[in-house]
């Protein structure tokens, strides 16, 4: 027998005894930026939970937040320029704080690994490398190809998927649409801009239909976009599709026409239904349900104020709706497969802008809602391996240490059995 066979054979021994009394994995967790666009701050609350801890941290006003890794990412954006990593064990608590460049405008960061992540900066040129476990800069990456008149692409939201990286370049001038909106591809090994045409003069990524895609979404292999277009022209927006696997556009899904409005925030339930935010002509929001394989569109959500909606997100069979009504702004809740609200709004103290979930659900390595025995033979595939080796993945080391350990292994062991 193998030292790893030996070492495998171990584990599997522990595991059956520590698996049998670990205590129950904690519940997954909503983190909830808040801001009155002045001040901001942070709110959370179990799900399932008919209440929020609110005031848990200042922030800057014009806030986002993201989750990778069980910890949770505060953008700070224009004027502070900054991102705050916390663990949601204590919110109140910052782990590390670290600066994206003055004036940058910091709009989404994308994860390669722990020790890997990719920031957008609105206000910049140039795509920022950052190692997340400690904040330090590691590189930039020139994106001035994909500008347009004023000299920056206005880099948004950002996935990586696989050994790529894509990034959503809005291109505005003053605020307007420019000729094209585009995806802008990243090898993530080499950090290179990859050029999708290169018997093309310059450099070119891909090339979107619709203007102006200010919410972005990732979903098995797919980039779902929604693109406003021009403010208040109900006509030049909608929702697009781009297939990573061929590095193309689908096209529109839905237009604006059939919107009703200009296409908001946006996000998706399954590979072909969703939520969006639609602004009428008196800018009141409304949600609506859309399927992209029949193309139609529901009526508006009830129980929504009609206030700004800054985000929605859909999480473990609900939709969670950031209200800003500014009589009661809170956390709308609805059962994500039939629009029917099921709470809210839940006080989060400031208005709500940002929604993000963490989950102790990491060892679910097959995707199948529930830590089982599939997962551990999986792992224990990889376990001994670090980064580095042949055959090692990120995603069992779920300690973030660069090797798949005992470390790893306990940590298994505590979300054993547990389901979404």
């Amino acid at each position: 027998m193998t030292y790893r066979n030996v070492y495998r054979s171990v584990a599997f021994s522990l595991f059956t005894v520590i698996a049998a009394v670990s205590p129950a994995a904690a519940q997954s967790t909503v983190v909830i930026a808040t801001s009155d666009f002045t001040s901001g701050s942070l709110a959370s609350l179990r799900v399932g939970s008919d209440s929020a801890s609110v005031n848990l941290i200042n922030t800057h006003g014009d806030n986002a937040v993201r989750s990778y890794n069980r910890m949770i990412y505060v953008i700070n954006r224009l004027g502070a320029d900054n991102i705050l990593v916390l663990d949601p064990k204590d919110l109140r608590k910052p782990v590390r704080q670290f600066s994206v460049g003055n004036g940058a405008n910091p709009y989404d960061i994308a994860f390669a690994s722990p020790t890997k992540a990719y920031v957008t900066r609105y206000g910049w040129r140039s795509l920022l490398v950052v190692n997340p476990a400690t904040g330090d800069s590691l590189k930039s990456i020139s994106l001035s190809a994909f500008a347009d008149a004023d000299g920056v692409p206005e880099m948004a939201a950002a996935f990586v998927v696989g050994k790529r990286v894509y990034v959503v370049c809005q291109r505005l001038f003053q605020f307007a649409p420019s000729d094209r909106s585009v995806v802008a591809v990243i090898d993530a090994e080499a950090d290179t801009v990859i050029d999708l045409a290169p018997g093309t003069a310059g450099v070119q990524g891909i090339d979107l239909t619709l203007k102006n895609p200010g919410s972005a979404a990732l979903r098995n292999g797919k980039i779902y976009l929604s693109c406003v277009g021009a403010y208040s022209n109900f006509l030049d927006g909608g929702i697009e599709v781009v297939d990573t696997a061929q590095n193309k556009s689908l096209g529109v899904g839905i237009s604006e026409t059939v919107l009703g409005g200009d296409s908001g925030p946006m996000t998706m339930a399954s590979d072909s239904t969703g939520y969006v935010v639609v602004s009428d002509a008196s800018f009141k929001n409304s949600i609506k349900r859309f399927n992209l394989s029949t193309k139609t569109v529901s009526g508006a959500l009830l129980g929504h104020s009609g206030g700004f909606t800054p985000d929605l997100q859909v999480f473990s069979g609900r939709l969670y709706v950031a209200d800003q009504d500014l009589k009661s702004p809170g956390l709308l809740i609805y059962t994500a497969s039939t629009g029917e609200k099921q709470k809210g709004p839940i006080s989060t103290g400031l208005p709500p802008n940002g929604i993000a979930f963490v989950s102790p659900l990491t060892a679910d390595f097959d995707g199948n809602g529930i830590v089982d025995l599939d997962d551990f033979f999986a792992f224990a595939v990889v376990f001994g391996k670090k980064q580095g080796d042949a055959g090692f993945d990120a995603k069992y080391d779920l300690s973030g240490n660069g090797t798949v350990s005992f470390e790893d292994f306990f940590e298994f062991a505590d979300q054993f059995a547990q389901r979404r």
